[in-house]
């Protein structure tokens, strides 16, 4: 699957202007969709029935079905599934549609096996299950309040040589259609269906047997026999007594991505996981240890990819195919080991509580914040979100015991790194993870190029995948960032106005009343299950994304945040700063006008810093978006050596400043009660 065929429909708006084309004949299939003239004419339609193209349910138009053809929901790779037809929206909104109804030949089952062939038996099932996929994601982005329905003529009336609709019409007239109307029901004799708005896709997905080889080969054994098949990209066969894999003994510890390869390793690590690791491994010496014949057996792939999915739509084969061009690539994303399950967790709750403890400027607890942010990450990886950023001075307050949780949960999709180790040149054992966390983090303020490393991994696409002695490949990029540090005032600079940071300070578990358990991660490792299974079920508490990353801006603003933006800024800003806040209190205007030598004049009056007027011109436009406008005539204000002002009238292009934006609240009403006094005493004319 490449980027293309996976892209996720977030937004979409039916184009109800479009005029739908008129097809000449019921039977030409150029069309993507095919309306037949006896379903337009239907003033209402409750359930529409959809089936593939080339259309073989005429029979069930005769009957008077409302069924439609719509090329490529069987295939994945289909074009047709990249947006919704309008022609098809435009039915389903005139119709006033409830419920569509995919309905699919006995056939689409069949894995397409043939002796001898070491075609992957699961690949036509996929295309079908991600072609419904897509399908259900954009009728859900259209109109959420449709339900959609799978349905499949029995699997066993292939080998009637029924296949179609118009088959089993054929084969049982007059009671074909009453049963395939019959789709609520659980006992159906001619279909299989399943509600996929009810369920989750993963019953579609274990109905296709594609959950695992012993399910698939059980449902086909009449077909597979003993013979060799390939299920998954790993090749199989059933002795009589049970399923073996034949291909895979030590060949799997071993791939080839391009001309490299690798070895699987599997290390333990702090928290007793297992965790693989790719090493690169020398042909020469795997020549030597198994021969020539077992590196052909080694399973070769075009190039890595990232794929992240925390689901059991998970693969680690992703086939892309474009231009008639089919590439195998590894996914370097690696599955979540945990199964949810219902039940409590106490434990987690009251530690997550903890951590999301703090508010934002508008006093809201971070709580369900936090929750979101989690939640978000698992069922979305793809999703960016913004830097968390957990600080505390104190001692015992659970930052980095978060990490540790994290990790127990996605295992080798994250990393935890110190300062020395997060290095922007060499990123092999970080790039590519879901999460990468920097405990005791400290970016010097110098440091342009891992700050802007750090902001190109919360939002760029792509990043470098790059080793010690080995060449760099790139990959799609979906890391959440991380910071855990004791430095609540400088960890790293952040720009005034930047809203990639979320800083929330931490209190100590004394102070929030909390005991510091030394068994808290243990006790929290045996809730994941539980605690997985309640963010499957959650509802979102910002359901709606309305940024790049998902919250509103101000959702994570909090005062913890604005002391890291006060205290990292540069030299030139403060004392920009503090130069505008002085002028509009000492001239008491509401809006004072400058040039850029101007100001860079009054800057180096005072300062032990020389600053030049490309600098101060760079700063203004950056940080506070000021830029010199139009050539005019402006104001002057200047404090004399007796303390007195003037006021000098010059011509120049000019930097409009206003006191709302440099003065606070406090000062600000302050500032007005001033300036409408001193009016009031001015003589009135």
């Amino acid at each position: 699957m490449d980027t293309k065929n996976t892209t996720e429909v977030t937004d979409f708006t039916p184009i109800l202007s479009y005029k739908p084309l008129m097809l000449n004949i019921e039977q030409s299939f150029q069309q993507p969709v095919y309306l037949p003239v006896s379903v337009k004419d239907q003033k209402t339609i409750a359930s529409l029935f959809v089936t593939d193209l080339p259309f073989t349910a005429n029979l069930a138009l005769k009957a008077n079905i409302p069924i439609v053809g719509y090329k490529g929901i069987t295939n994945q790779y289909s074009e047709n599934l990249q947006v919704l037809h309008p022609d098809f929206t435009q039915l389903l909104q005139e119709k006033k549609v409830t419920t569509v109804v995919l309905v699919y030949n006995s056939d689409v089952l069949d894995p397409g096996y043939s002796y001898g062939s070491d075609k992957d038996l699961s690949c036509p099932l996929f295309s079908v299950y991600y072609a419904v996929k897509k399908f259900k994601d954009l009728l859900t982005a259209f109109d959420r309040n449709i339900t959609l329905i799978w349905t499949n003529i029995k699997h066993q009336f292939q080998f009637e040589q029924v296949i179609t609709l118009d088959d089993l019409e054929k084969k049982h007239p007059d009671r074909t259609f009453i049963h395939l109307q019959n789709f609520k029901s659980q006992e159906n004799s001619f279909f299989d269906c399943i509600n996929l708005t009810e369920k989750s896709l993963n019953r579609l997905y274990s109905h296709l047997r594609l959950k695992d080889a012993i399910s698939f080969y059980s449902y086909h054994a009449d077909q597979l026999k003993q013979n060799e098949f390939v299920f998954r990209s790993v090749c199989y066969c059933h002795d009589g007594d049970k399923l073996e894999k034949i291909k895979y003994t030590e060949t799997k510890l071993y791939l080839r991505v391009g001309p490299f390869y690798y070895k699987r390793i599997m290390v333990n690590n702090a928290h007793d996981q297992y965790e693989e690791v790719l090493k690169p491994w020398s042909v020469g010496e795997i020549g030597r240890d198994y021969g020539t014949d077992f590196i052909r057996q080694i399973t070769r792939y075009d190039s890595f990819v990232n794929k992240p999915n925390n689901s059991g739509e998970y693969q680690r084969l992703i086939t892309s195919s474009h231009n008639g061009i089919v590439s195998n690539l590894f996914n370097i994303y690696h599955p979540v080991d945990w199964e949810p399950v219902a039940g409590e967790w106490p434990i987690i709750e009251k530690f997550l509580k903890h951590i999301f403890s703090a508010c934002n400027v508008d006093g809201e607890v971070l709580y369900e914040f936090g929750l979101d942010y989690i939640q978000l990450s698992y069922q979305n990886p793809r999703q960016r979100l913004p830097i968390l950023a957990l600080v505390s001075g104190e001692r015992n307050t659970g930052k980095s015991t978060f990490l540790d949780f994290l990790k127990l949960i996605y295992g080798a999709n994250m990393a935890i790194l110190d300062n020395q180790r997060f290095n922007p040149k060499f990123t092999s054992h970080f790039a590519g993870k879901l999460f990468v966390a920097i405990d005791e983090g400290h970016i010097p303020l110098h440091d342009k190029t891992t700050k802007e490393m750090i902001k190109n991994m919360a939002t760029g696409k792509v990043m470098w995948l790059e080793g010690k002695g080995s060449n760099a490949e790139v990959i799609e990029n979906f890391t959440h960032l991380l910071f855990c540090t004791n430095d609540e005032r400088n960890f790293m600079q952040i720009d005034s106005g930047e809203n990639r940071f979320a800083v929330l300070k931490v209190p100590s578990f004394r102070k929030q009343g909390m005991k510091d358990d030394p068994d808290m991660l243990e006790k929290m490792r045996k809730e994941i299950p539980a605690f997985l299974n309640f963010l499957q079920n959650r509802r979102l508490h910002y359901p709606v994304k309305t940024t790049r990353f998902w919250f509103p801006d101000e959702v994570y603003i909090t005062e913890a945040l604005q002391v890291v933006m006060d205290n990292t800024k540069s030299v030139i800003e403060k004392e920009l700063e503090e130069w505008l806040n002085d002028s509009f209190l000492t001239f008491g205007e509401i809006e004072l006008n400058y040039t850029l030598t101007d100001i860079m004049q009054e800057l180096n009056k005072y300062s032990e810093s020389k600053f030049s007027k490309s600098k101060i011109k760079e700063i203004l436009a950056a940080i506070y978006n000021i830029k010199p406008g139009k050539l005019i005539r402006y104001v002057y204000f200047n404090s004399k050596a007796d303390g007195e002002t003037e006021e000098l009238n010059r011509v120049g292009r000019c930097c409009t400043f206003f006191a709302k934006d440099w003065l606070t609240e406090e000062e600000y009403n302050g500032f007005f009660s001033a300036l409408n006094k001193k009016r009031n005493q001015e003589p009135k004319n």
